[in-house]
């Protein structure tokens, strides 16, 4: 009987062997049994990185006993509503699929507190302000009569602000204000009127150059307008033309069409480092229609003056 007894117990284990082994291997290797299809199915995972990092992990609204950066593994194929929680942080939800032997990568998120510092830069009461690509560490602020601007550091523990002109008259219809590549010069337009203003610094105060000051004036409504590398010519574009001023001249002399244009609303782009312009413009076709396209203007190759002489017939 004991005999009998070991026999069957002998061959229970090498069958329960044969059956677990692989079990346990295909669990090794991500794989689970699908309870609903009965089939075995390569599993997938979700990793999840975030910033700030620490962030408590919950899959399907349970808390999973991870913080980020996690990675959630043996996941059947579907989709899980994954969390994130971290104190004094909004919290971050998404529903997210997760494929057969597929890993599905969360390594892009970012938690934003709910108390965020604030800090006030400006102690003067301010109307309107700008930053400019050439000048990006400092804003520009108009004050709140529009007489005057003020230079200040976006950093506001390091430096006062500094006033780099006053007594002036500025619009309400302003389009647009940019700065100079040398940080001398500002210029702003409306209508078809483009302001020159001449900036204080260490060499120069705000009553020693507010007399430099002066204004351009167009026969049509000014689109666009940009500096010229040299930062002493300005590229004008209305819906008729485009032109170039010179600021020695305080726009009255040597101005110089570069190119008569059909499109009324024209979209532009300057690229002040190799003076070229791209703009829409309206042309004829092959078909006898208009079309509007892209344009590439390149007025980098000669000087300005060099352009005065070839284009001497134009000139105003």
């Amino acid at each position: 009987m004991g005999q009998k007894i070991r026999a069957i117990l002998f061959y229970l284990s090498i069958i329960l062997f044969f059956i677990l082994v692989p079990v346990i291997l295909l669990y090794s290797f991500g794989y689970k049994l699908d309870i609903n299809s009965l089939r075995i199915i390569k599993t997938g995972l979700i990793y999840v990185k975030s910033i700030p990092s620490g962030a408590q992990v919950y899959l399907n609204a349970r808390f999973i006993n991870k913080t980020t950066p996690a990675s959630i593994e043996g996941l059947m194929p579907g989709k899980y509503k994954l969390s994130l929680e971290l104190q004094d942080y909004y919290p971050w939800y998404q529903e997210t699929s997760v494929g057969s032997g597929k890993s599905t990568i969360l390594d892009n998120i970012i938690l934003f507190s709910i108390k965020p510092h604030l800090d006030k830069i400006n102690i003067s009461n301010v109307d309107d302000f700008y930053v400019f690509s050439t000048d990006k560490d400092y804003a520009y602020c108009l004050s709140e009569n529009k007489t005057a601007i003020y230079r200040t550091k976006l950093n506001p523990k390091e430096e006062e602000a500094s006033l780099v002109c006053n007594q002036l008259l500025l619009s309400d219809n302003i389009k647009d204000f940019s700065l100079s590549l040398d940080k001398k010069k500002l210029f702003y337009f409306y209508g078809n009127r483009l302001d020159v203003i001449y900036l204080a610094s260490d060499e120069a105060n705000h009553q020693q150059i507010k007399g430099n000051n002066f204004f351009i004036t167009t026969d049509r409504r000014i689109i666009n307008a940009f500096w010229y590398s040299d930062n002493e010519h300005i590229v004008i574009m209305t819906n008729k033309d485009i032109k170039i001023y010179e600021l020695i001249s305080e726009g009255k002399d040597n101005i110089i069409t570069v190119l008569n244009i059909s499109d009324k609303h024209p979209k532009a782009f300057y690229n002040v480092a190799e003076d070229i312009l791209y703009f829409t413009d309206v042309q004829e076709g092959l078909d006898g229609k208009l079309h509007r396209g892209l344009y590439r203007l390149d007025i980098s190759k000669k000087s300005p003056f060099t352009f005065i002489k070839d284009l001497e017939k134009n000139i105003k």
